[in-house]
Formats: C-alpha cells, sequence, structure tokens
C-alpha cells in the first residue's frame, strides 16, 4: 500500500496522465483510481481545515475589532452611575422648568415595590438561577458563545438573537438599554455586563435583576415590575411565604410576562393560562435537574392546583392625568428627541428611517417607553414664575364671545353640544438665544386640548410684512425709510388689493409710514417689485425659520399674509425676533438637556444662528417699527405698559374677516407674541369681533406688564443701538422721499420742493426723479404732479373698491368710486386667490402631521393632535371636555372670495 501511494504521489506531481500510472502499477487499475480519489478528497479535506480556520479567525478578528470600535464609541459609565441606575433608579422620568426647578415626576406605567436582601429567599435565588443562568455564579457576566453568536449573526444577516443571555446582560437591558436587539446594542449589552460583574458582587446583581424583571399584570391589571410586587399583586403574599409551585411560577414570568401573566387589564384572570403553567413546569424540570429540589417536590409542585392562589381582581384609583400644556409639549419633543438618540446609537440615519412611518413609530413607541418606565430627567427652558404669570394673565382675559352650536360628532357617532371660546397662543423668547422663555397654549386646558403656541398653523395676516417685504427692501437697497410707495388702484391680472375696507388712498406714502399703518397695496407693489428684482426671498425666509413653496412666493398675496399652510406663534415669534439680533435668528428650543438616568447627558441643545439682514438693516427696521407702536396700528399700547416702551418695535397681522388676529412685539431682550381666533371645529367659520385687534393688543400688555413685573432684567431696556457706519442718515422731501431738485415730467421742467424729512438707508440719498416712487403707473404720477401745481383732483381722496373685476367694458378707474368722510387706516385688506386646490392638497399633509403628533403624544384622547389651520376632520374638545371630529379653520385665507357673485375673481380682503 505504502508503494501505492508513492506511486500516486508521484502522479499528482507529475504531468502523466492517470491511465498511463495505472498501466504500470503493481495494483489493480480500480484500487489504484480509488487510491487516487482518496488521496485527493483527504488533501481537500485538509486544505478545507485550514482555509475554515483562516476564514474564522478573520471572523473573530473582524468582529472582536468592530466590537471594540463600538465599545469606543460607547461614553464609560462609572461605578458610581451604574450603582445608582440597577440599585436607585427611578421607573419614570422627571420633567424640570428652567434652573433646574421640578415640574413633575412622570407617571410610571409599572408599578414596582423592591426587595431587600433579605426578603429574598434562597429558594427564589435557586429557581432564578436554574431557569435564566445556571452558569451564573461562575462566569464573568457573558459568555463567550454569546459573542460569537452575535459576530456570526451579524456577518451572515441571520439577525441577532437574545437566548443565552447572562442574567447580568438581562439587567444591563432592562435598566440601561431598551429591548432592540441590534449588533450595536448587544455589544453595548456585553460591555455594560463585564463591567457591572467587576464592580459588583453576585448577590447585588442578582437582587438588582429581582428588582427590575417585568412579571405581568397584577390582580389589578397594573403592569409590575420586582418580584416582591409580583408576590404581592398574584398571590397577595410576601417572597417568604411563597411555596415551590407559586415561586416556579413567578420565576417563570421575565421571559415573556405579557404572555405568561395569569391577568388581563382589568385584572381578571385569563380563560387560557396555559402557557403561563407550561412555563412554571419548565422551571420546576430545570431546578430538579440542576439538583435543587428532589423528585418528590418536583412532582407534587407540579401537581399543585396553583389557579387557587391566583387573587381576585381589585379596582385601584387610576393616578390623576398629568396633561397640561407644558407637560405635553416636553414628553412629545423628549419622546422625539430620545428617539433620535436610539437611532443614532443603532448607527442608522435619522432622515432614512423617519421616511419609514412604521419604523419610526417604533422608535417613538421605545422612546416613550424609556420616559414612563426610566428615571430621565428632562430640563427645559420654561421658566417657572414667568410661564405661571403668563396663564394667569389669559385664563382671566375676556376676549370675545363663545360660539355655542350643536353638532354631529362623528368619533361617538352623535349630536352633541358645544361651545368654542376666544382661543390664545403666546410665547416669549430670547433674542439672543432663542430660549423659550414662557408660552400660553390657550385659555383652558380642560375645553380644548390644542396647543395654539406651538401646533396650530394660521395665516399670519400683516405681521409676515416686515420680514417678508420691508426687511429684503431695505437690504437689497431698494428703499430707504422714507421711500414712496404708491397707494393708488392697480390691477395684477385681476388681482386688485385694497386697504382697510376695501378702500385705497389714492397717494403715495412713506415706506415707514406705508408700514406703520400697515397699508396693503404699498407692501404688494414693494412685493412686487422684489419678485422682479431676482431676490432670492426663500432663502431669507428658511434663515427666518419659514419655509414656503415655491409656488407660494409668486402669489402677491403672499405680502398680505396669504399662505397655504401658515404659521405657528412660535414660528412668527423666532422670525420677528431677529430684528434685535443684529439680524440673526436663532433655532427655537424649550428643551435644554436630557439625561438618562446614569446620569448622562444623552442630549444638549446646540445653538444655531442664522444671519438674516446684516446690522444696518435691523437698525433701520427697528426704527421704522417701532413707529407701529408710536403711532401706527399697535398705538393703542400708548399708556398702557408698566415700562418704558422707547424701544419697543412691533407688528400687527389680521387675516380676512378677522379670522386671525396677531401681535408681535419686541424689546432688545425678548419677543412677545399674541395669536387669537376660534379653533372652527366641525367645519364652523366663526370670526372675531372688529375690535379684536385691540383685545389682542390689550392682552399682549397685560402679558407684557407681568413678565416686566417678574422679571425686568430680561427686557434690556437699558440697550442702546448705535446707528452701524453702514446706514446713511440724511434729509429728503417728505412727499417724494428724494433730495429736493428738478424733474422733467412730460417734457415740463418741475421743481421739486417742500417739507423735508429724515431717512435712513444702507445707500446715499437718492437724488431727485421725475418717476420716484415704487409701483405708481405714469397716469398716478400724472395726478400728483396736477395736484401739486395746485389743481384740484382726487389725489389723496379716499376711494371704495366696488369689489367687481375689470371687464372690456370698465376700466379700472369705473371699479373705484369716492369715499364719504376719511378712512380709517389701522386695519388692512390682503388679497384673496383663487386656487382652491392647493388648498385642498395642503389639508392633506397638514392631518398627516397632526395624527403623527397625537400618535406620538402618548396621552391617548386628552392630548389632541394639532390644530392646524385647514379644512380636515380632527380630535376636538367640547364645552364638556368629550372628544369630536371637528374642521378647523382653512388657514389659506387668500382662497376664498367675498363676492359670491364673482367667484374666480381675486378680491382683496382685510389684513391687518
Amino acid at each position: 500500500m505504502k508503494n501505492l501511494k508513492n506511486k500516486i504521489y508521484d502522479f499528482l506531481t507529475s504531468g502523466s496522465k492517470v491511465s498511463d500510472l495505472a498501466e504500470k502499477s503493481d495494483e489493480s487499475p480500480f484500487t489504484f483510481y480509488c487510491g487516487v480519489i482518496y488521496l485527493t478528497l483527504h488533501r481537500i479535506f485538509h486544505y478545507a481545515i485550514v482555509i475554515a480556520a483562516f476564514v474564522l479567525f478573520l471572523l473573530v478578528g473582524f468582529g472582536g475589532g468592530y466590537a471594540l470600535g463600538i465599545v469606543r464609541q460607547q461614553s464609560v459609565p462609572t461605578v458610581s452611575e451604574l450603582n445608582q441606575q440597577i440599585n436607585h433608579s427611578q421607573n419614570s422620568a422627571t420633567l424640570y422648568y428652567a434652573n433646574n426647578v421640578k415640574l413633575t415626576k412622570v407617571n410610571s406605567d409599572v408599578k414596582i415595590d423592591k426587595a431587600s436582601d433579605s426578603e429574598i429567599t434562597p429558594l427564589v435565588k435557586k429557581a432564578v438561577t436554574a431557569t435564566e443562568d445556571e452558569n451564573f455564579y461562575t462566569h464573568h457576566g457573558v459568555l463567550p458563545k454569546s459573542l460569537v453568536r452575535a459576530v456570526i449573526s451579524e456577518l451572515t444577516g441571520i439577525g441577532v438573537q437574545t437566548g443565552g443571555s447572562t442574567l447580568t446582560q438581562q439587567l444591563v437591558k432592562m435598566q440601561f438599554l431598551t429591548s432592540q436587539t441590534t449588533w450595536r446594542r448587544k455589544v453595548t449589552e456585553m460591555f455594560y455586563a463585564h463591567k457591572i460583574e467587576q464592580n459588583f458582587s453576585k448577590e447585588d446583581i442578582l437582587r438588582a435583576y429581582l428588582n427590575a424583571a417585568p412579571y405581568g399584570k397584577n390582580n389589578s391589571g397594573e403592569n409590575i415590575n420586582g418580584i416582591k410586587t409580583a408576590a404581592q399583586g398574584i398571590f397577595g403574599k410576601s417572597i417568604s411565604q411563597l411555596n415551590l409551585a407559586q415561586v416556579a411560577f413567578i420565576a417563570g414570568l421575565p421571559q415573556s410576562p405579557s404572555i405568561y401573566t395569569p391577568y388581563n387589564s382589568k385584572g381578571e384572570v385569563k380563560k387560557d393560562i396555559s402557557l403561563g403553567m407550561r412555563r412554571k413546569d419548565i422551571v420546576l424540570f430545570r431546578m430538579y435537574r440542576n439538583g435543587d429540589i428532589t423528585k418528590k417536590q418536583y412532582n407534587d409542585a407540579k401537581k399543585y392546583d396553583l389557579k387557587a392562589d391566583f387573587l381576585e381582581p381589585k379596582k385601584v384609583t387610576p393616578p390623576k392625568k398629568q396633561n397640561s400644556y407644558l407637560y405635553n409639549l416636553l414628553m412629545n419633543k423628549g419622546s422625539e428627541l430620545i428617539a433620535t438618540k436610539l437611532i443614532e446609537q443603532d448607527g442608522l440615519d435619522v432622515k432614512e428611517i423617519k421616511k419609514d412611518t412604521n419604523r419610526y413609530n417604533q422608535y417613538l413607541s421605545n422612546a416613550s417607553d424609556l420616559l414612563h418606565q426610566k428615571g430621565y430627567k428632562i430640563h427645559s427652558t420654561i421658566r417657572k414664575p414667568l410661564y405661571t404669570r403668563m396663564q394667569r394673565v389669559v385664563k382671566q382675559a375676556t376676549l370675545g364671545q363663545d360660539k355655542t352650536s350643536r353638532d354631529f360628532d362623528q368619533a361617538t357617532n352623535r349630536w352633541v353640544n358645544t361651545t368654542e371660546h376666544v382661543e390664545n397662543g403666546s410665547v416669549v423668547i430670547d433674542n439672543t438665544t432663542g430660549k423659550i422663555l414662557a408660552f400660553s397654549g390657550g385659555v383652558d386646558f380642560k375645553n380644548s386640548q390644542v396647543n395654539h403656541a406651538f401646533d396650530t398653523y394660521r395665516s399670519p395676516g400683516s405681521s409676515i410684512k416686515p420680514y417678508l417685504v420691508y426687511g429684503p427692501a431695505i437690504e437689497h437697497g431698494i428703499i430707504s425709510s422714507k421711500t414712496a410707495l404708491a397707494d393708488f388702484p392697480k390691477n395684477f391680472g385681476n388681482y386688485i388689493p385694497t386697504d382697510y375696507n376695501s378702500t385705497i388712498e389714492n397717494r403715495f406714502f412713506p415706506a415707514q409710514e406705508a408700514l406703520a399703518k400697515s397699508y396693503n397695496l404699498p407692501a404688494v407693489n414693494l412685493y412686487s417689485k422684489l419678485l422682479h428684482s431676482n431676490i432670492n426671498l426663500r432663502s431669507d425666509m428658511k434663515k427666518l425659520g419659514l419655509d414656503l413653496s415655491k409656488s407660494e412666493y409668486k402669489n402677491l398675496g403672499l405680502a398680505l399674509g396669504g399662505t397655504d399652510y401658515g404659521f405657528s406663534v412660535a414660528d412668527n415669534a423666532s422670525a420677528f425676533s431677529n430684528f434685535y439680533n443684529d439680524g440673526k435668528r436663532q433655532d427655537p428650543y424649550y428643551i435644554d438637556e436630557i439625561t438618562a438616568p446614569t446620569g448622562q447627558i444623552v442630549y444638549k441643545h446646540k445653538q444655531r444662528s442664522y444671519k438674516v439682514f446684516s446690522e444696518g438693516t435691523s437698525y433701520i427696521m427697528q426704527k421704522m417699527l417701532h413707529q407701529v407702536v408710536k403711532n401706527g396700528t399697535a398705538s393703542s399700547l400708548n399708556g398702557t405698559l408698566q415700562f418704558d416702551d422707547s424701544t419697543l418695535i412691533g407688528k400687527t397681522g389680521t387675516s380676512n374677516d378677522y379670522r386671525d388676529i396677531w401681535f408681535n412685539g419686541s424689546t432688545p431682550g425678548i419677543t412677545i407674541s399674541s395669536w387669537m381666533g376660534y379653533d372652527n371645529f366641525y367645519g364652523h367659520s366663526y370670526n372675531l369681533e372688529s375690535n379684536a385687534s385691540e383685545t389682542n393688543l390689550a392682552l399682549w400688555s397685560q402679558i407684557a406688564n407681568a413678565l416686566y413685573d417678574e422679571d425686568p432684567s430680561m427686557f434690556k431696556l437699558e440697550n442702546t443701538i448705535e446707528r452701524p457706519a453702514s446706514v446713511h442718515k440724511f434729509k429728503v422731501l417728505s412727499k417724494t422721499g428724494t433730495l429736493p431738485g428738478t424733474v422733467n415730467f412730460d417734457g415740463e421742467d418741475i421743481d421739486l420742493t417742500g417739507k423735508e424729512t429724515t431717512a435712513l438707508s444702507l445707500r446715499p440719498a437718492p437724488r431727485a426723479s421725475a418717476e420716484f416712487g415704487i409701483g405708481a403707473t405714469h397716469s398716478d404720477y400724472q395726478l400728483f404732479y396736477d395736484h401739486e401745481n395746485g389743481e384740484s383732483n382726487d389725489y389723496g381722496h379716499t376711494l371704495i373698491y366696488s369689489g367687481k373685476t375689470i371687464s372690456k367694458k370698465h376700466k379700472l378707474s369705473d371699479l373705484f368710486s369716492a369715499a364719504d368722510g376719511t378712512s380709517t387706516n389701522n386695519e388692512e385688506y390682503y388679497g384673496r386667490r383663487t386656487n382652491v386646490n392647493s388648498r385642498e392638497s395642503s389639508n392633506t399633509e397638514r392631518q398627516v402631521r397632526a395624527n403623527d403628533q397625537q400618535a406620538r403624544s402618548g396621552q391617548g384622547g386628552n392630548n389632541n393632535a394639532a390644530n392646524n389651520g385647514n379644512n380636515n376632520n380632527q380630535t376636538a374638545n367640547n364645552a364638556n371636555g368629550s372628544n369630536s371630529n371637528a374642521n378647523p379653520t382653512n388657514t389659506n385665507e387668500a382662497n376664498s372670495n367675498i363676492d359670491s357673485g364673482n367667484p374666480n375673481e381675486n378680491n382683496a380682503q382685510p389684513n391687518q
């Protein structure tokens, strides 16, 4: 045979054919061929072993290196942090006002009563270790096979399984991590387990496990954690009083508490508890196999009638609901931020996960569970004294008439009596940091849980003018503070905007006065000029936190608040705050920090600043917006404020038919924004009274006074704003906004002289020009110059718009008539648009956002989704606090039309 092997090896190393070598061999050809096959396979087998060993070495090396990389990315907990979490951790989150002032401890959805070392009997220890971790007293926290299995699972794509985890690993998962079993989470789990084993005794670890493990439900239907709670809630006994069968049953519950628990959510014993009983028998068998009990004890415990020991159902008083505007705000946002952290810990892309609604909702659910079951701490920026005073002011204010009706509730399929109150949403923001210092979510949380400060989106009305129209015009040198803006009848392709009460002033206005008294037509003319100047308004608005679509910018009605979706009060306040922050806007925020139960910071707000306008533009806008308060649409504030208002700037806003009322007001330190309106549930279209703007200003004054009384320093009234070197200050003619001089109009030389005023601009003073204004036509200039020459004409005489559009039979002038008396100039109208399709599409998107917020709230029907200001069905609360479907007001006020006889006309509407 040896001779045969040598010949075969000769063959394998030579170039001879097998047939030639076989003929020369002393063995039979069959024997020779078999020998060749055997030795070939033998060699291949050895090669395979070597290759497999090499591959395994690479896998282990790669997996170990990868695991080490993950571990290095983890913040290393101290022994004190580990001890705090496994032995002294709270079972729910705590919410804080600013400056570490406690708001409330979140009601835990788990009942727990921890056991001491002396209460945990040897029988319990044997049952748990025999069932869950028979090597508990010999391993060092992690079994090597767990790491190998995790590496292979990750590399092969089979997935990571939890089977084989030690008790220490299970403790880590319960106290430090979520229940998800990704590769990164598994490696972190092993790392923590190893460190715990290094610093704590086995008895400490076992006690911590028994106090943290979930045991299903008790006879009151409550979720229970901890073996002491389980003994009391299932059998009504202390741990020391439990017999073998009872111990075995409880010891088996943590593997799958929801399945093995004997009780349902009502505290009633399930009809089928066979799975739990089978699990009990498995525990008994493992104890017997492990030598912890005798065969007789095993058999007797199996036959024991355990069902007879289960407690009868018991009703308990549910904990008081913690819903409030602030509580819901912090819990919802906290869940979002923790969910983001969990996604990042799993090495996934947050934006991609959010595209997968189901997957993202699972992370949100996990985050909500953590807040209700773990000792997280959420620190907000909301200052308790300011918040408390603000709630009191708003609740005591009289904002308008209640609207009562009888409506059909689709949710309950019955008719209900409903009462809607005038609602308010207000926000106080620090200009420099973006911190939300206080807010008012509504008049009465019991009546409506919609947070009107953050979750409703309403037409901003003319409050949009400073940062969409006048700010950019100043920034790009198109106007000075005294540039003349035209307020003459004008047709923009069947869009005929007017001022208050369908009037036209039929004259030129200095930009500062047009803004202060919020005339509409000058703003539309200026916005049209901006659009034709190819200025990237969308970029500036995004920096202000206001993301509008490209199509919205094409509509001139946007200059007067005609948006598709509208803005929240927080959005509006944040945008307006830039004027007292050198043209920079800070991202608004109300959660400053979130810490994990270990004390480690899992979220810390990072300030982001967006430069929108130059310091020069900010300075000029401050001077212009102060006139709004001094002698413009907010002049009723004069005499009502308990502080120096010389640095106060502001802007009013009113959507059509007094549907939405706004006021943004800023001092050098803070911005306070206030909105008023009805929710308009059930498809109602309630409008505010004509004096609603004055009511809102009075409310704003009361809020500002209360805040000033609490903390004057945050207003920073002592801050003096010096004129930047970039701002030119010069004298111009009041009537033209230019330097005096001789101009030629229609071949006639005209000397422009007269009263002068001080103007501010980023460019030098403009020279005299025949066509000096923005938005005027040749006939408008003719009217002006004829008036200057002493002719008696309609220049400066208020005209009233008939509401009709131009036809072949009519000229633009035919649509206006002289007004009787003088017009009131403290309100505005904005033009309506007729693009109903865009409104419908916005409803769908807004409803999705509303539903998503309600799903995240974790507060059930009492934490309503955002009222989105659109015609969509949404949960609301009637006067009795019951849930009802509603149709909130449509934010796109520009889409409707007051002239029912001409539904396709683009008529102008009020907008302050």
